[in-house]
């Protein structure tokens, strides 16, 4: 990869107020989310971003798992 190009696996990290549109949820109910650890995220300073890669493919498993049963 050449210097100044972007990593196609590179993560995508994204803010709180995304993860709950993405999700259709509140933004208050999304944070709730993170803090439990229902959803993969990471503070930094005061901020907290959401690994949208990881969230896809926790959806991604659950949806799995409910084809299953």
């Amino acid at each position: 990869m050449r210097r100044g190009e972007m990593n196609p696996s590179a993560r995508r990290w994204i803010t709180i107020r995304e993860a709950a549109q993405y999700l259709s949820l509140s933004e208050h109910g999304c944070r709730k989310l993170a803090d439990r650890g229902a959803i993969p995220a990471v503070r930094i300073g005061r901020r907290v971003r959401v690994d949208l890669k990881e969230l896809e493919r926790r959806l991604e498993g659950q949806l799995r798992e409910l084809h299953q049963l």
